[in-house]
């Protein structure tokens, strides 16, 4: 039976800790490294409801995309939600793992997923990494048809099941060369005005974020923070499942049936 550790070393094969930002927190954030491991639940976050599945079904590891603990913990209390996760992680011996923005840098991780989700060709980073120039923030590339914004603004629906979306810029103009960032990508607008992009697919937007995009001419689709990196969550499950059939571990991972998004339209 494989232990956390045998996770913890899939997952770094995978998004190296050290691609992480500086202000992240990844890895093992709950748990005994050696413990062992039966199921692994998958999820973007370790929700109230995640780790409620988790305990009704018998997992040992969740394994997320956002980090429960971000700050330093002063007190562990059930008068804290935080506390409450913390304690019921614990109670029960389920091990939290998180890969984060180290994932989304990594070559095949949450922007490439995106990108190959939208049907965006000859990708590279939008920022790229000091190491490597196909590790970095985001991504740009093209489409293989140009659309319009319209067009590929219900394509974007379609593909990522959103029933609505934010957008800026002509529903007219011509789209061919995308930028995409999952979660919150607005930190890469320099990024995305000095690759000419005609349009950038991120979430998280202000107002004044989408003024800047309108004055360099760059359309804007937000999908949410949720929306676009969710994907990231059946990615996780394949490519554990993948590595654990191939060492013949008996190992059972699934993803969260939870829908974690909290944006919805009246």
């Amino acid at each position: 039976m494989p232990n956390m550790q045998w996770i913890i070393d899939q997952m770094e094969s995978l998004a190296p800790a050290a691609w992480a930002e500086s202000w992240d927190n990844v890895g093992l954030l709950i748990g005994d490294h050696t413990q062992p491991v039966k199921k692994v639940l998958v999820a973007l976050d370790a929700t109230e409801s995640v780790i409620r599945e988790a305990i009704e079904g018998n997992y040992n590891c969740i394994v997320t995309h956002h980090a429960l603990l971000y700050n330093p913990v002063k007190k562990i209390t059930t008068a804290d939600p935080t506390g409450c996760k913390i304690i019921a992680l614990i109670t029960h011996g389920i091990a939290l793992f998180t890969a984060h923005t180290n994932i989304d840098k990594a070559p095949g991780g949450v922007n490439d997923c995106l990108a190959e989700k939208l049907g965006i060709i000859n990708t590279a980073p939008l920022s790229k990494s000091d190491f490597s120039a196909q590790v970095g923030g985001g991504r740009f590339g093209e489409l293989s048809t140009e659309m319009t914004l319209a067009e590929l603004a219900t394509h974007v629906k379609n593909v990522l099941n959103l029933n609505e979306l934010r957008y800026s810029g002509d529903l007219s103009s011509k789209i061919k060369k995308v930028g995409i960032c999952g979660g919150s990508g607005m930190s890469l607008l320099q990024d995305v005005i000095n690759a000419n992009c005609d349009v950038f697919i991120t979430g998280d937007v202000k107002f004044a974020d989408s003024h800047a995009l309108l004055d360099a001419e760059i359309s804007l689709l937000d999908v949410t923070h949720y929306g676009g990196e969710v994907i990231i969550v059946d990615t996780i499950v394949q490519k554990l499942r993948e590595k654990a059939a191939a060492a013949n571990l008996p190992l059972e991972i699934n993803a969260t049936s939870i829908d974690g998004q909290t944006f919805h339209m009246l």
